[in-house]
């Protein structure tokens, strides 16, 4: 019987790799649902910290969370800051950048 593991292994790293339009789409309805702003303006200079949007930490947090669980991926907690959260589209090259390192080399 042939090892089926690699052929898995494949399949979900294939699956991983999201283009950017498809994370930028997700974080836009995170924000649109989730953090119900509806048809609020959102776009990638949209400021996450200090802007019209008004976050607090726990919204960010609601970010972050509701992006993993729609991606169905996990990120590095120590690694987000306000760097990071700074604007959508700065969160979004993260996430990409995240997605696109192997696990063991976070």
């Amino acid at each position: 019987m042939l090892d089926e593991r690699p052929r898995a292994i494949a399949i979900m790293a294939a699956t991983t790799m999201l283009s950017r339009d498809t994370v930028l789409e997700t974080v836009e309805r995170v924000l649109r649902n989730d953090l119900k702003f509806g048809q609020a303006p959102i776009c990638e200079q949209t400021k996450l910290v200090g802007g019209d949007l008004h976050l607090d930490s726990l919204d960010l947090l609601m970010v972050v969370t509701g992006t993993e669980k729609a991606l169905a991926i996990k990120l590095p907690g120590r690694r987000i800051d306000g760097s990071v959260m700074s604007t959508v589209g700065t969160f979004v090259d993260f996430v990409c950048a995240e997605m696109s390192t192997p696990a063991g080399k976070r």
